[in-house]
C-alpha cells in the first residue's frame, strides 16, 4: 500500500476519496470531495506520482490503462498510463491515480 511521501494530510492513494456533500444544480448532482481540487498531485513511496481525479465512467480496481483529461480531470478506463486505485471506481467517484514518476 502506498502513501504520501511529501507534506500532505488527508489522502487514501488505494482507495475511492468520500464525499463531503452532494447537492443538485437544476437537474445535476454536484458531489464534493473531502479532498481537492481535482488535478492535485503527491508522491507516493511506490515510486508513482499520483493525480487526485473524478471517475468519468466505471474503471476497475487496479486498472493500469487509465486516462486522465488534462484540463477536466475527468479519469476514463482504456488508452492511458495511469493506475487506478485499489476500489473499483463508479462514474463521479474521487480518487488517486498514480504513473510511473521516472
Amino acid at each position: 500500500m502506498a502513501y504520501s511521501v511529501l507534506p500532505i494530510s488527508g489522502v487514501d492513494l488505494n482507495g475511492i476519496t468520500t464525499k463531503s456533500f452532494e447537492y443538485t444544480n437544476g437537474t445535476t448532482a454536484i458531489g464534493i470531495p473531502s479532498f481537492g481540487p481535482l488535478g492535485a498531485e503527491t508522491f507516493g513511496s511506490d515510486g508513482k506520482r499520483y493525480v487526485f481525479a473524478k471517475a468519468g465512467g466505471v474503471i476497475a480496481a487496479g486498472a493500469t490503462d487509465v486516462s486522465i483529461n488534462a484540463s477536466t480531470f475527468a479519469a476514463t478506463s482504456g488508452g492511458g498510463s495511469y493506475v487506478a486505485p485499489a476500489e473499483s471506481m463508479v462514474s463521479g467517484d474521487f480518487g488517486w491515480f498514480g504513473a510511473t514518476s521516472v
